[in-house]
């Protein structure tokens, strides 16, 4: 039959106190270091996880930020381009009755020349038609 000697006693209380000087010196602190570590990687994890929701939605802020101002700038070109039409429009309406009103004013001065030059011409025409009936008979 198996007998336990001495030995074996001394072999097993030797890896009990070697299985407790290596839980608490070596595995436990390294259990603590592993835990440690998974807390920090969760923990960047984490902000990592909030970093980029921060700047999905700064992103999105602006980008709809730039829509609104594009809006707001084709809105305004918009308006600015139908002022100037509307300014043209008026400048052109302004300029074709200057110019109706500078013809129909050398218009009426070639009527009044035109009339001036017909009278002096009648004058001249009455004149030389007496002269030539006094020469003819005389």
């Amino acid at each position: 039959m198996l007998q336990i000697d001495l030995t074996f006693i001394v072999v097993f209380i030797l890896i009990w106190i070697l299985v407790i000087v290596l839980t608490k010196f070596f595995f436990k602190p390294l259990l603590e270091v592993r835990s440690k570590r998974k807390k920090i990687l969760e923990e960047n994890e984490r902000a990592y996880k909030q970093a980029l929701k921060d700047y999905e939605d700064h992103l999105h802020q602006i980008e709809s930020s730039l829509k609104e101002a594009r809006q707001e700038s084709l809105l305004l070109k918009e308006k600015i381009v139908a002022e100037a039409l509307e300014e043209k429009a008026q400048l052109v309406s302004e300029i074709q009755t200057e110019v109706k009103e500078k013809v129909a004013a050398a218009q009426a001065e070639l009527n009044a020349q035109t009339q001036a030059l017909k009278s002096e011409l009648e004058k001249k025409v009455e004149d030389l038609a007496k002269k030539l009936e006094e020469k003819i008979l005389h």
